[in-house]
């Protein structure tokens, strides 16, 4: 018995069973390890929900590692920042200097021991929890993703029905928030 559309099926099977084989080889985007590691290439929400993973975990340095290079560097030119007004800011810096170090659970000594790049992640961290806009500290649901070759926005619903908008940058292979 011939069905009709068997001929298209015939061919179409070979090249689905290639893609199938092809998707061995992804990686699976929140099984790996922290310490920095990219979310993978899947699309930004995988990357949404590696954010939403790492917050979870307060596993900050997760969180560092899915955000791009500029807002890595970012972070590190906030650190270092206050390090400068701790160190030789006028009374009114240092007062607010010490202030956010201390909301971070650090005192200005050690703040101005630790290096700047693993501060950032902590630095990072203390803005989640503080609810900024850049990162938000919950995410209840991806509403929609808007693709434009390596950069997208993800428009987002936090408790409360609040929306949002992230923006992402494609960098070596993998979607990470951008500034």
């Amino acid at each position: 018995v011939r069905l009709p559309g068997m001929k298209r099926l015939r061919l179409l099977l070979p090249i689905v069973l290639a893609a199938c084989d092809k998707m061995k080889d992804v990686s699976n985007p929140l099984g790996g390890p922290s310490g920095g590691k990219p979310a993978g290439d899947a699309s930004p929400g995988t990357t949404v929900d590696s954010y939403r993973a790492a917050i979870a975990a307060q596993d900050w340095q997760q969180l560092y590692g899915l955000l791009s290079v500029e807002f890595q560097q970012q972070a590190v030119a906030d650190v270092e920042r206050v390090k400068r007004e701790l160190a030789s800011g006028t009374d009114a810096e240092k007062k607010a200097a010490t202030a956010r170090v201390t909301a971070m659970g650090m005192t200005p000594a050690e703040f101005q021991k630790a290096d700047s790049k693993s501060l950032a992640a902590r630095w990072l961290g203390a803005e989640v929890r503080a609810g900024s806009t850049r990162l938000p500290k919950e995410i209840s649901e991806v509403r929609a993703i808007k693709l434009e070759n390596e950069r997208a926005e993800v428009t987002y619903v936090a408790p409360g029905g609040r929306t949002g908008t992230l923006k992402f940058v494609k960098q070596n292979g993998a979607w990470r928030f951008a500034p």
